[in-house]
């Protein structure tokens, strides 16, 4: 099944580029996803640990929606997943 990964701001810096289309087993989980990014984007891969582990504030974000299922939620062909730095302002 084909998934398609949104990076934000400077999130699109350190994957190298600002989306992309991945492909996964069908019944992958939003976990899996995670894994296979973190072996494909080296320097993404601290962010991908701390997400793992839930020690990181980056939103991750599925067809526009907080993942129902958190990291175990299953993804379906066509997906968008989304990542974005949490922002401030002031």
């Amino acid at each position: 099944m084909k998934i398609r990964v949104k990076y934000f701001l400077w999130l699109s810096e350190k994957a190298g580029v600002e989306a992309e289309e991945l492909e996964l087993p069908s019944k992958s989980t939003l976990r899996q996803l995670l894994l296979e990014l973190g072996n494909r984007k080296p320097r993404l891969s601290k962010i991908i640990q701390e997400l793992l582990v839930g020690s990181s504030e980056i939103i991750i974000l599925l067809n526009s929606k907080t993942p129902p299922q958190g990291l175990e939620t299953p993804l379906k062909d066509l997906d968008e997943v989304a990542f974005m730095p949490p922002l401030s302002g002031g």
